[in-house]
């Protein structure tokens, strides 16, 4: 862990303290422990499918995740189509990368009932950005590639502003994003020759 990252941590555990009393109805029935969940990133794009699972209304081209049993499973999404062995008690997100083909990322969800997984997926032509948080002038997330992703897991819950950056350059402003116990945020970085966009959205789930 960078030091920055160890000071954002630390300091969204002091801001979030006085409220994690307030919110015990966000906590969740634990998972099936050999279950698996897969889901499909692909922006612009508003159908896809995951195993038996059509998606007709994916906002900002972001499915559910879906929980599978392990083992081989199918997705789709626009012209594009892939498979995979998923193995038990994981995370994986297809990615509509950059190049045209559907990629598969591996996600390090924990689900802790104390904590909010942030996942970042760089989907741009740059070959790297960081995630800032200004208000606690921290880096949370650096040197994303893109077509991956990067995850941290920071204490809950909690609304931040963030930046999206290459070195000093703010490309993108995701502002007021609310990380609750156990849910989980998505955060999307996508465009070209630059123009660039980002978004963000609570991590869902379906059986």
């Amino acid at each position: 862990m960078t030091r920055t990252l160890r000071l954002l941590v630390c300091s969204l555990a002091v801001t979030a303290l006085p409220a994690l009393a307030q919110d015990g109805e966000l906590y969740e029935a634990p998972a099936d422990p050999n279950a698996a969940f897969v889901r499909i990133i692909a922006p612009g794009e508003s159908v896809g499918v995951v195993a038996e699972n059509t998606f007709e209304r994916m906002e900002g081209g972001v499915s559910p995740y879906v929980t599978i049993a392990p083992g081989e499973i199918s997705a789709a999404v626009g012209a594009l189509t892939g498979d995979a062995d998923i193995p038990p008690a994981s995370f994986y997100t297809f990615l509509a990368a950059t190049d045209g083909t559907l990629q598969l990322v591996r996600d390090d969800i924990t689900n802790s009932p104390a904590k909010a997984d942030l996942v970042f997926y760089n989907l741009s032509d740059l070959p790297s950005v960081d995630l800032f948080a200004p208000s606690v002038d921290a880096m949370a997330l650096e040197d994303i590639a893109p077509n991956t992703s990067r995850q941290v897991s920071l204490r809950a819950p909690m609304t931040l502003d963030f930046e999206v950056r290459d070195g000093d350059t703010v490309l993108a402003n995701l502002p007021a994003v609310q990380m609750r116990r156990r849910a989980g945020v998505t955060v999307v970085f996508s465009g070209s020759g630059g123009n660039y966009t980002a978004f963000s959205t609570e991590n869902s789930y379906v059986n």
